[in-house]
């Protein structure tokens, strides 16, 4: 399937703000299951961007901002292609083993900081029959014990919310249930890791979240626990972590006495054939009618003496 991918990240300041720093993982990488056919990133207020790649290998696009400003829009566009191969017939063939992780693997059976021990977890995974059979037959248990212990609701978590939190509310959005289903995947022994990117499904919020399996000689398999199924070339990938901490799609700081408010718009389009100039927005991005779906947040305000002013934390986008 070939799929155009716009998204448009807002940051909008009560006051005049400056000394921003702002990383973007934005960019689908080329891989067995997509390849991407081109990617644009457009700032307003422009400004030099600088890429490198993270410690898991995702591309990271990195630009300061020192003058001040009350709004910023960051744009990515992307055509890519996906070519997804099928997964549970994959993890059909592989037996469960919890002692056999691959050394690219090791990792992501270790806590991590959304997905540690707590006392929450720790009953869940109790609450698990003990694995046995092949690992299709595992994933699936653990997929389904998820979607049973969490109720999707939008607006009770937040994206710095540890697994544990979401286990006591009994509720969350895709950034929850990937969480939970690492945390009892690792605790199977299964190594298990977090994926950032987008899924075309008219009507629902692009920007989301699923999981990877370690299956061995296949390698990663993937795996969305909030809709329980297997992927197909609706989703494509931007990042790989250990959990939403190591790939959030924006992550920044800036400096200012303001109150700030982040509106996200993202817009996926399957594709006949690649278009002459897919890097075009048009004027002024997204436009009424469009079939965009949109977040907004609440501001965050800041309360207490305005001297000695630090770096503050630029809200993150929950994947929902």
């Amino acid at each position: 399937m070939l799929l155009s991918i716009q998204h448009e990240t807002k940051l909008m300041y009560s006051e005049p703000v400056s000394e921003t720093v702002f990383e973007v993982r934005m960019a689908p990488p080329s891989n067995e299951d997509q390849t991407n056919l081109g990617y644009r990133l457009r700032i307003t207020p422009g400004a030099p961007v600088t890429s490198y790649r993270d410690g898991f290998g995702n591309r990271v696009d990195l630009f300061n901002m020192l003058t001040s400003y009350r709004e910023l829009v960051v744009r990515a566009t992307t055509v890519a292609r996906t070519h997804r191969r099928i997964g549970d017939v994959r993890l059909a063939e592989v037996a469960w083993n919890p002692d056999h992780a691959g050394a690219e693997a090791l990792e992501f059976v270790q806590p991590s900081p959304l997905v540690d021990h707590s006392p929450a977890l720790d009953e869940f995974v109790a609450s698990l029959p003990y694995p046995s059979g092949s690992l299709l037959s595992v994933v699936q248990t653990v997929i389904d014990a998820v979607r049973r212990r969490l109720k999707y609701e939008k607006k009770v978590t937040t994206a710095r919310t540890p697994v544990g939190e979401a286990l006591e509310l009994g509720r969350g959005v895709c950034q929850d249930y990937s969480h939970l289903f690492l945390g009892a995947c690792r605790a199977l022994g299964i190594p298990a890791r977090y994926v950032s990117g987008y899924v075309h499904a008219p009507g629902e919020l692009a920007t989301h979240a699923w999981c990877q399996v370690w299956a061995d000689r296949s390698g990663w398999i993937d795996v969305d626990p909030t809709h329980g199924n297997f992927l197909d070339d609706n989703y494509v990938a931007t990042a790989f972590g250990r959990d939403y901490s190591d790939v959030p799609p924006n992550r920044g700081v800036w400096k200012g006495l303001a109150e700030e408010t982040i509106h996200v718009a993202v817009k996926t389009e399957a594709l006949e054939r690649m278009p002459h100039d897919w890097s075009e927005w048009g004027i002024g991005g997204p436009r009424a009618g469009d079939s965009w779906t949109q977040k907004a947040q609440h501001p965050r305000r800041f309360h207490g003496p305005k001297v000695q002013l630090g770096y503050r934390q630029q809200q993150g986008q929950q994947q929902q």
